[in-house]
């Protein structure tokens, strides 16, 4: 099911950052595999829980949209919205980004 909020697709979105999850968890165990280390700040383990952290925000934002459908609940769905721009923002360069989803000033 495709949602609009504050008109903004979520389903594509959901799906782009997704994808970028994967891409992502990918990168990574191409990483491990050739044994490169980090420069201490971030260890792989980490930054592939953060990978499954952010899947697990990105299924709680959607699901707020879907299933806040009262006109009263607008609020969190644009809020639930807000959070997937910002989610998908370090991905503005990927060539499948759209402008749309660029965070709204508030």
């Amino acid at each position: 099911m495709s949602t609009t909020v504050a008109g903004l697709t979520t389903t594509d979105l959901v799906r782009f950052l997704f994808a970028r999850m994967d891409e992502d968890v990918a990168e990574l165990k191409r990483l491990a595999k050739r044994d490169e280390h980090f420069d201490g700040i971030r260890s792989l383990d980490r930054l592939r829980a953060e990978c499954m952290s952010k899947r697990q925000i990105i299924t709680s934002m959607q699901q707020l949209i879907v299933l806040r459908d009262q006109p009263f609940e607008k609020p969190v769905r644009d809020a639930a919205a807000q959070v997937l721009r910002s989610l998908a923002a370090p991905y503005s360069s990927h060539r499948s980004f759209r402008s749309e989803w660029r965070r709204s000033a508030r």
